[in-house]
């Protein structure tokens, strides 16, 4: 079995997902609609087998246009064997010009195809460990201060939910509440934001925090 082709295939919804801003810096659901721009990458192999990724409306997973595809995808997945899915994801991290978005994009789709192919859910092939996941609330990045990020904690835990994950300072500097394209991470106020969240919530719920990726390695360490 080999991939013999890799498409994406641009598509438009008519999405009921309008958003008005609310505090905390995101947006929340207003009913009204908009059209919105979506693409679904696919696999082909030469029996037929076929796996999907769909994503869009701008966001960072979403599938990559066919000029990407046919420039960067194709030359290195045409004719190989879609179960090397290490070997083709080490491939095109290798590759200067996919970005990991794209690679994330293809890495689904793979997954995806050997999943329709044993008729088993995906996350049975990775271990099926839970067929549940607990719901949490998110917040924004470069919220606010510490206490800004433990009352919106608060308010989740007074909504009934039991988990909460912290985006902290990205890319911005909480002391002068400016972009900093030079800094990307904050790893000592990162950990200021995580104590005020906890001492507000307490000890039972569960805390998460998501860097977004830009704490280096002795950075990760540290605040793990």
């Amino acid at each position: 079995m080999i991939i013999t082709n890799v498409e994406s295939i641009a598509f438009e919804v008519k999405s009921d997902w309008g958003n008005k801003p609310s505090k905390w810096g995101y947006g929340i659901r207003d009913g009204s609609t908009a059209d919105v721009d979506y693409r679904i990458l696919r696999i082909t192999t030469d029996d037929g087998a076929e796996g999907y990724h769909v994503g869009g409306a701008g966001h960072y997973w979403s599938a990559p246009p066919q000029s990407v595809v046919d420039s960067l995808i194709k030359p290195l997945l045409i004719g190989e064997d879609p179960l090397n899915r290490e070997r083709l994801w080490q491939w095109m991290t290798a590759h200067q010009q996919i970005s990991e978005g794209v690679i994330g994009c293809v890495d689904s789709a793979l997954w995806d195809l050997l999943g329709r192919m044993a008729d088993v859910p995906v996350y049975k092939l990775l271990g099926g460990y839970r067929d549940r996941v607990l719901a949490y609330c998110s917040t924004a990045p470069n919220l606010g201060s510490p206490e800004v990020y433990a009352q919106h904690a608060l308010e989740a835990k007074a909504r009934g939910y039991k988990a909460f994950k912290v985006h902290a300072y990205i890319f911005w500097n909480p002391h002068t509440w400016e972009p900093a394209p030079g800094k990307p991470a904050f790893p000592e106020e990162d950990l200021e934001v995580c104590r005020a969240v906890r001492e507000a919530v307490g000890d039972e719920m569960v805390l998460m925090h998501d860097p977004w990726g830009v704490y280096t390695l002795q950075e990760s360490i540290y605040v793990g």
